[in-house]
């Protein structure tokens, strides 16, 4: 396994610490975490992270001194969010892993997963490393779920198989609520996580699922934890109802889904969407990481307005 920088800790709230992941791939510094909770009735984790930086984490584990876990949770089973887990449950053999149901086969059998994230990442993927298998004894079971401290809400729209999980502590969003990344203006630039295959009303619907849990806090998958959460997710729904409205104007004026149009549009949005402002302040290493994953997001949009066109002239 390749050997990759060195972890972070954050101690960012009473019973929250981020656990920073730096894999080897520039431009990734700062990107990917877990979220481990020291609750009054369970100590668990929130993703765990690519494969690849599996040492770093359970390194900071270690130095945390956490030798028990009582869950190991997904957000969902990208691989920059769960490829490490196959590691995870061999280490902490007996904690319950919880899963979407419509994820738990590819973590318990992970070679479609792995091909269809190279197929789409590329290199990325490969940076990241395999994911190894989960026993499905390791799956967490209906009473292991009931006697969690949290609730998992389900919430499509980044991906089928996607959980936030809302604690007392705190809401961990995944991706369901964008990104969002700090600034060193203090302000931050918030990102749809659009990829194919992408269905606006399902991506809506699942943050009003989590604004109805009202977070005060919210941490993201990717990447810090923002004490204003109704506040982000409102600012989010209403970025996500911009891009649908901006691009739609784009394809009826002739932009099309091609490749260079998949760039026209990109450079539409960083133009027109304010939560994109920041762009700017990025070092170049991150804007061609952000870049790519933009590029990802209108193609997701993309693909949503040709269906509901197509379907409306149907």
């Amino acid at each position: 396994m390749t050997v990759a920088a060195s972890y972070q800790i954050h101690h960012l709230a009473p019973r929250i610490y981020q656990i920073v992941l730096t894999p080897p791939i520039k431009g990734f510094d700062n990107f990917i975490a877990a979220w481990l909770v020291r609750g009054p009735d369970a100590v668990y984790l929130v993703d765990v992270g690519p494969a690849v930086t599996v040492t770093q984490l359970t390194d900071a584990l270690s130095e945390l001194g956490v030798a028990h876990l009582d869950y190991i949770c997904l957000t969902h089973i990208h691989i920059d969010h769960a490829g490490a887990i196959g590691h995870l449950a061999l280490q902490f053999a007996g904690t319950p892993v919880i899963c979407h149901p419509k994820g738990v086969p590819h973590i318990v059998d992970p070679e479609r997963l792995w091909q269809g994230t190279v197929k789409t990442l590329g290199d990325t993927a490969r940076a990241y490393e395999r994911m190894l298998p989960v026993a499905p004894a390791s799956i967490a079971t209906e009473s292991d779920l009931a006697a969690a401290p949290f609730q998992l809400l389900d919430t499509p729209g980044h991906s089928p198989h996607h959980y936030a999980i809302a604690a007392a502590e705190c809401l961990f969003a995944g991706e369901a609520g964008g990104v969002c990344l700090p600034l060193s203006s203090g302000e931050t630039y918030l990102r749809p996580a659009t990829p194919p295959r992408f269905f606006l009303e399902t991506s809506l619907a699942s943050i009003d699922r989590i604004m109805a849990a009202a977070p005060r806090t919210i941490c993201y998958g990717h990447f810090g934890l923002q004490n204003n959460g109704m506040q982000m997710l409102a600012r989010h729904r209403d970025q996500i109802l911009f891009w649908e409205k901006t691009l739609s104007t784009a394809l009826d004026e002739g932009i099309s889904g091609s490749q260079d149009g998949y760039e026209r549009w990109v450079d539409l949005m960083l133009r027109k969407d304010p939560n994109l402002k920041g762009f700017e302040e990025l070092s170049l290493e991150v804007q061609e990481r952000e870049r790519g994953f933009l590029l990802n997001s209108v193609k997701g949009f993309a693909g949503y307005l040709t269906y509901r066109r197509e379907n409306l002239d149907a």
